[in-house]
């Protein structure tokens, strides 16, 4: 028997699984940094599956975690939303673009506005597909304040696209707590391959833990505003970070013992700088995990647009985030002098040096929202 609370999409319990499985497939096959918002893929699916039907929408409803014979609670949807985004540090945009050969239906339209904040739009691929790749990149430039541009390229739609997803990502916050110099260090790309790189430090009560069994230690960073946290997870080998990749990601039951083992440390902390963009096409991807139908001529999105069976496909899913971690923040309040020195004396004295290849997530309490891959922070 179907079990009610799952009508609800409740993330912190359902999608951490899907986060993993998606990060996991992605990092599988990309070499180097990668960045990406599963919270911001998961939301842009979502938009597919409340337009899709038949095999289509069930494929899509297993990787989401939905339940195959249940409505979805539209309203816990715009909840969801409503607690996790933050306007100041947290922008998104995601988008449905259909080219205006169809015919959108209206409650398919007002329900992705209405509960998700979606555009969905008609565009003349077939006529000038140029303009429609204009249109989507200056949209997701207004909607990023400017932050992300050029999600698509030029030559990536053409007079045959239909149906276009897009997602962009920005996130900016200072640290709650501020690290107090920075210095040139040495970072571990591989055990024998060294680089320079800028170094921040600070030592800190920070909530932490060792994990012997899967090999490595995490640290928990506080964000000044928004209830954002940053969790660093580094393999205790310089050279560990795929074996922990395919260990650690393999079951989302790991991030939530990982949470529930954190615990206050007097933490001396160093942490490369680092900032890039991560594009991705996740059409791949999609297809290794189970989601197939939606690219071939047998996709069913009529819920999307009443001709849409057998006529309507999926073109390319384009994720595009950027991130930027450095050294600004503002110091807690309350911690003086005196408080450090009891500090001190009542918790465990650790140290965290992140000088080799790590996982990061960005996070709101048990709501994973980014997740990411630190292999070269000079790239």
């Amino acid at each position: 028997m179907q079990d009610l609370r799952s009508t609800n999409i409740h993330y912190a319990s359902h999608t951490s699984n899907y986060s993993f499985t998606l990060f996991k497939e992605l990092t599988a096959s990309a070499e180097g940094n990668v960045f990406v918002s599963t919270y911001s893929v998961q939301f842009l699916l979502l938009l597919l599956a409340f337009g899709s039907k038949s095999k289509t929408g069930d494929q899509l409803k297993t990787l989401l975690r939905l339940p195959q014979k249940t409505a979805p609670n539209y309203d816990n949807i715009k909840a969801v939303k409503t607690n996790i985004e933050d306007p100041d540090y947290l922008t998104i945009a995601n988008g449905v673009f259909l080219d205006k050969a169809f015919v959108l239906r209206n409650d398919y339209v007002d329900k992705a506005r209405v509960y998700m904040n979606a555009e969905v739009k008609s565009l003349d691929f077939a006529g000038n597909f140029a303009k429609g790749v204009s249109e989507i990149n200056n949209w997701v430039e207004q909607k990023t304040d400017g932050k992300i541009s050029n999600i698509f390229e030029p030559d990536s739609i053409d007079q045959k696209t239909i149906l276009v997803l897009a997602s962009a990502v920005y996130f900016q916050n200072a640290w709650e707590k501020k690290f107090t110099s920075t210095k040139n260090a040495s970072f571990c790309l591989t055990p024998t391959k060294h680089i320079d790189v800028e170094m921040m430090h600070q030592t800190n009560l920070f909530r932490y833990h060792k994990d012997d069994n899967y090999k490595f230690s995490a640290v928990e960073l506080p964000y000044k505003a928004g209830g954002f946290e940053m969790l660093i997870i580094l393999p205790d080998r310089a050279d560990g970070l795929k074996d922990l990749e395919n260990a650690f990601l393999k079951n989302s039951k790991n991030f939530a013992h990982l949470q529930g083992n954190l615990t206050v440390h007097n933490v001396t902390l160093d942490l490369p700088k680092f900032k890039f963009e991560s594009s991705v096409s996740l059409v791949k991807t999609m297809e290794k995990l189970g989601c197939t139908e939606m690219f071939t001529s047998s996709a069913d999105f009529s819920y999307i647009s009443s001709s849409g069976a057998g006529n309507l496909k999926v073109g390319d899913i384009k994720h595009k985030a950027f991130v930027s971690i450095d050294e600004n923040g503002t110091e807690a309040a309350g911690v003086t002098g005196a408080n450090v020195v009891y500090f001190k004396l009542k918790y465990k004295a650790v140290k965290f040096h992140a000088c080799h290849p790590f996982l990061f997530v960005i996070k709101k309490n048990t709501n994973i929202i980014f997740m990411g891959r630190l292999s070269n922070p000079n790239a």
